[in-house]
């Protein structure tokens, strides 16, 4: 019933299909992308570094790279393999990698090459310009929306990016959905997410919530695995990077839409999230 729920609010937007056919050695190291990535590897090797490893990028595998997660890549000579670049978000403000365990590569079935290859054939102008995250993750193409011929090609495209994604999607949950809709959690998330500019209050939290400070706090860390306070900066420096990565506005403007007035702390806590500082991290991916 509640992965139902979740189920019904997803949306996909597809940013870039298409295939990459690597003849030299190429290297791309530290990437943040403001979307989520999946491969499918159709000859060739490599590797994939994220912070939970390495990865050797391998024939009829899959590969799944969620949003703001940081990684690089090592592509060999002769690497060959379909791109699928998507924005997935959900009605409520939530982060489904947050709620739902993913596994990160997986065998790629008969079935599902056909998918990535019909995803790919229909969509023939979203191609990435160039194999370099620094041309691609630049503003324009960031913010470039994909035009639909019709419905039938909307809904086309749609479903086969969830028919890629569900076979990355782990049986066990790292979010509890029964618990986040009977504590009707869902909408607390979703004032947070869009009122990031503005001061939240735990207490005031609580009671949208209808439960007392305490108990609000021991319920949220029990299915967030992290306090009502901790989630609120994590969403504030999730915001506060896409800015970095997908606009020109200032450092100052980033702040204030983030809803962090203080610059050494934004600084201190956005090298806590991401090991460098805002300047760093704009300069690292622009």
């Amino acid at each position: 019933m509640y992965s139902e729920k979740i189920g019904s609010s997803l949306q996909f937007k597809l940013k870039h299909v298409g295939t990459n056919h690597f003849q030299k050695p190429a290297s791309f190291q530290k990437v943040t992308s403001p979307f989520s990535r999946m491969y499918l590897v159709l000859n060739g090797n490599g590797e994939l570094l994220t912070g939970d490893g390495t990865r050797e990028l391998r024939e009829s595998r899959m590969y799944l790279i969620p949003s703001f997660t940081t990684c690089s890549y090592f592509f060999q000579p002769g690497l060959q393999m379909i791109y699928v670049h998507f924005v997935l978000t959900l009605k409520d403000g939530l982060d489904l990698f947050n709620i739902m365990g993913c596994h990160s590569e997986i065998d790629a079935s008969d079935f599902m090459k056909c998918i990535f290859n019909r995803l790919k054939d229909i969509n023939p102008n979203r191609e990435i310009p160039h194999h370099d995250p620094e041309v691609y993750q630049s503003k324009p193409w960031c913010e470039e929306p994909v035009c639909y011929e019709s419905l039938k090609h909307h809904l086309e495209t749609t479903s086969l990016m969830g028919q890629l994604l569900s076979n990355f999607i782990q049986v066990e949950n790292t979010v509890s959905p029964t618990k986040l809709f009977r504590y009707k959690l869902q909408p607390i998330i979703q004032y947070i997410r869009t009122n990031l500019e503005r001061e939240i209050s735990v207490e005031n939290l609580a009671a949208m919530a209808c439960l007392s400070t305490d108990h609000f706090s021991r319920t949220f860390k029990s299915v967030f695995g992290m306090c009502p306070n901790e989630y609120i900066i994590a969403m504030r420096i999730e915001k506060a990077r896409a800015l970095l990565l997908t606009t020109d506005l200032s450092q100052a403007e980033i702040m204030e839409q983030a809803g962090i007035k203080n610059t050494s702390y934004f600084t201190r806590v956005f090298k806590k999230h991401t090991h460098v500082t805002p300047s760093e991290f704009r300069k690292m991916h622009w």
